[in-house]
């Protein structure tokens, strides 16, 4: 890509996500952004139809972000627990860019984007495993992963936390139905 166009580009981002940080999308105008970018408005529409084409780019490419330091997927049925305590760790590790590019009205939209592309990781990678009943379940595991990491701590402490996921997930992921020798 053109250097010009990375530094536009990241001009733009940059000056997003600072107006992300203080209002919900919403109220945010192609007019403010492009002048806290320094750049005219035709040059935003050169790269993004609209402020939430750029913030969906920028939501998609924190979720890549978040979910590349994830263990092949494969890995989810031979040891789920591992697998769910990476997730959250992924998850706590950017949970303030996550609270920055989803927050207000698009907070539900995280967890979803999430939970979809995980799911279709997983089962992907391990077509026997998917009943309804399995992706109830991952999805019970991922929604709670994710809402789990938004409740605020009562200290910086984390062991406690680990140990209660450690074990809800083990109770979760007892149900999981193992496809029968002939499915695999």
């Amino acid at each position: 890509m053109d250097l010009r166009i990375q530094r536009t580009k990241a001009a733009i981002k940059k000056a997003f996500l600072q107006l992300r940080s203080q209002k919900p999308i919403e109220k945010i105008t192609v007019t403010e952004l492009t002048k806290l970018a320094n750049i005219n408005k035709a040059t935003f529409y050169l790269h993004y139809s609209d402020i939430y084409a750029l913030s969906d780019e920028l939501e998609d490419n924190l979720i890549d972000e978040v979910l590349t330091g994830l263990k092949v997927h494969e890995n989810f049925f031979d040891n789920p627990q591992q697998y769910a305590l990476e997730i959250f760790k992924a998850l706590v590790a950017h949970r303030e860019e996550i609270d920055c590019v989803f927050s207000g009205g698009r907070f539900a939209l995280a967890s979803d984007k999430i939970e979809t592309r995980i799911k279709a990781a997983l089962f992907d990678s391990s077509p026997a495993y998917k009943t309804r009943k399995n992706e109830i379940i991952v999805t019970f595991l991922i929604q709670g992963l994710f809402h789990s990491v938004k409740t605020p701590r009562m200290s910086g402490d984390m062991r406690e936390e680990l140990a209660q996921l450690s074990q809800l997930t083990t109770l979760v992921i007892s149900q999981i139905e193992r496809p029968t020798v002939n499915e695999q």
